[in-house]
């Protein structure tokens, strides 16, 4: 499946697509453009359901700057209705960050979390951005993604972390 879908998505992109928190300068061209960013962040809730949640992580994307896409976090139930804290953000290249972020959230998949918020209307709201992952687990996972060797792997969620296919 992971291979199916990195496939896609490389041939979308002629073939390349770039994703790290530091890059060479000699890696990126004159011609390559920046395209988005994807993120990773922490929630600063004081929600008992939710501050209680280890290694919970959300991981989106953005076609501007993070720092503004969060602004209003504590009013919006997509970052649980709190502040959040910036962990990570990787600059994308060549590549729709929403197609990025879609590899990263059907390989962590296992581990989405399950909760329901009540916006500010009082509508119920299920985010869907919302993994409980170790930070070190996130980050080899983009490097994955990165490489290509994403398809090697699984999220084992009673293992918190990423373990080679058994093929």
């Amino acid at each position: 499946m992971y291979r199916q879908s990195l496939s896609i998505r490389l041939y979308e992109q002629s073939g390349q697509a770039l994703v790290r928190t530091s890059i060479d300068s000699e890696e990126i061209f004159e011609e390559d453009k920046e395209t988005g960013h994807i993120y990773v962040l922490s929630s600063e809730s004081d929600d008992p359901a939710v501050k209680g949640i280890p290694n919970l992580y959300k991981i989106g994307d953005s076609r501007g700057e993070v720092k503004k896409r969060i602004s209003n976090a504590e009013k919006d139930p997509t970052y649980l209705m709190a502040p959040v804290k910036v962990m990570d953000d990787y600059k994308v290249y060549k590549a729709q960050p929403s197609k990025v972020e879609a590899l990263i959230h059907k390989l962590f998949a296992p581990a989405r979390l399950d909760l329901t918020q009540i916006d500010a209307k009082g509508k119920d709201y299920d985010p869907s951005e919302w993994f409980m992952v170790p930070l070190k687990e996130v980050q080899k996972g983009i490097e994955l993604i990165v490489s290509g060797d994403v398809i090697y792997y699984n999220y084992d969620r009673q293992l918190q972390k990423l373990v080679p296919n058994e093929h």
